[in-house]
């Protein structure tokens, strides 16, 4: 009895043990696991696709390394194979990287690919160089990487994951190097409140829901064949510049809805010069209080619902030819709207089932209203304008 009562003392003991030393602990195999100056790497085997290398699942077996490194620097192989890929899934503790000091890391330039969770929590971290050999960034990258205040992103980048460098807050500039970047993923910088310059090279097609959610950008150039998604750019209150280059594809759903929603510095926005036809999407500039002007409409198509909503600094819009649909609430708070430019001859974008109801009388009674014929006078007059109508029939 005696014994087994040892015995049962002794199991309880080690699992005991083992609960506290789950933290550090992982496979005991040295074919698979491998710890070098606190680092942990994981020997991935060769397979048909590639051949064998370490991945690196942690950058301290303990606590006291993670409280006491403040300088990390990668081999480029161990043992004669090389460490190519960081993938923080497998990561015991994310307590470790939370506390840790670590403020410099230096990589081989042998690390093709940046991986889930890599340096997440590393609030530290200052001092990092992503080698021109990446291709990826992955989810949660550096997310919460809070001592960061300038990132450079090389050529072979093809994506940046999914909150990659989310709540960033001390990231200042991002430098996208060369011609090779396609895809922000959704809340890729999102929270970055102190991020002010970017530049998107015209390899980007894809920027994802919230990818600049919260940020401190303050011009933001999109290339052309760029599409953006809902509310990519919400409560970037510190922009004040939007250019959209000319278009070189035929998307027009290419502006997301409420694609700049709250940008309440925002007041220039120019739409593309040359474009096929596209829509402005529902809610896309709505509580942009400071929106002065929208220049270059022509190839506009469509208007949604609240797409200029509380726009109240908003003096003047044009309504090109081509118009087609205009929501009845796409103006609603325009306040300081004084002059509609409407270019169409074509009345047919004022009946009901193209606008829902009449958008009309929405405007302020002091705005004016230019049309180029008598016929669109008595048409925008029928569908409900109280302001003052004006033929000019090289209107502009």
């Amino acid at each position: 009895m005696k014994t087994r009562t040892k015995r049962m003392l002794l199991l309880s003991l080690c699992v005991a043990l083992l609960a506290v030393c789950s933290v550090f602990a992982f496979a005991a195999t040295d074919t698979e696991y491998k710890v070098v100056d606190h680092v942990v790497y994981q020997l991935i085997p060769a397979n048909g696709k590639e051949v064998a290398h370490y991945d690196i699942v942690s950058f301290f077996d303990n606590e006291k390394a993670a409280h006491t490194t403040t300088k990390i620097i990668i081999p480029s192989e161990i043992d004669g194979i090389p460490v190519t890929t960081i993938d923080a899934r497998n990561i015991p503790s994310p307590d470790l990287y939370f506390d840790s000091v670590v403020k410099m890391i230096v990589l081989p330039d042998t690390i093709t690919e940046i991986g889930k969770h890599a340096f997440v929590n590393l609030r530290n971290l200052s001092n990092i160089e992503i080698p021109a050999s990446v291709t990826s960034l992955g989810y949660a990258a550096f997310s919460y990487c809070n001592s960061l205040k300038e990132i450079t992103i090389p050529e072979k980048v093809q994506v940046i994951g999914f909150s990659c460098f989310g709540h960033c807050e001390n990231l200042q500039n991002v430098n996208i190097l060369g011609n090779g970047l396609k895809t922000i993923a959704k809340a890729a910088f999102s929270n970055c409140t102190n991020l002010t310059t970017i530049h998107f090279p015209s390899s980007l097609t894809f920027i994802g829901r919230q990818a600049f959610f919260r940020t401190g950008l303050k011009t933001v150039r999109i290339p052309g064949r760029c599409v953006l998604q809902d509310n990519a750019f919400t409560s970037a209150t510190g922009l004040k510049k939007v250019v959209f280059e000319s278009r070189t594809d035929d998307n027009a759903d290419f502006i997301g809805a409420a694609a700049f929603h709250g940008c309440k510095s925002l007041k220039k926005v120019y739409l593309p010069k040359e474009a096929a036809e596209y829509r402005i999407a529902a809610t896309t500039f709505e509580d942009c209080k400071k929106l002065k002007a929208v220049y270059r409409t022509t190839y506009l198509i469509e208007i949604g619902y609240h797409a200029f909503n509380n726009c109240e600094s908003l003096t003047a819009f044009t309504v090109p030819a081509g118009i087609t649909r205009i929501d009845k609430t796409a103006f609603d708070g325009c306040t300081g709207l004084k002059k509609l430019r409407v270019l169409a001859t074509d009345s047919a974008f004022l009946k009901p089932q193209k606008t829902n109801a009449k958008f009309l009388n929405t405007l302020p009674d002091t705005c004016k209203v230019y049309v180029k014929t008598a016929a669109m006078k008595r048409a925008v007059a029928a569908a409900g304008c109280t302001g003052k109508v004006i033929v000019k029939a090289d209107l502009k």
